[in-house]
């Protein structure tokens, strides 16, 4: 999901939580420029910015950490 554009029903259900929750990170994320909205054959979508990327692979490092010890 992170490397491709999503709508917020595509979020909520990929990730398993629900729509307030969704629209609490989407708009954190937003703020922080680690995501950005994006116009998708009319439609509005998320799509993960380069700084998101970066965020979400040094959380990936950590969590192979955790998962090592």
């Amino acid at each position: 999901m992170a490397a491709r554009k999503a709508s917020k029903t595509e979020i909520v259900y990929r990730s398993n939580i629900n729509f307030v929750a969704a629209e609490k990170y989407i708009s954190r994320l937003l703020l922080r420029g680690m995501l950005e909205t994006v116009a998708d054959d009319g439609k509005s979508k998320f799509q993960t910015t380069q700084l998101g990327m970066e965020a979400l692979t040094k959380l990936t490092e950590v969590q192979r950490l955790f998962e090592e010890s």
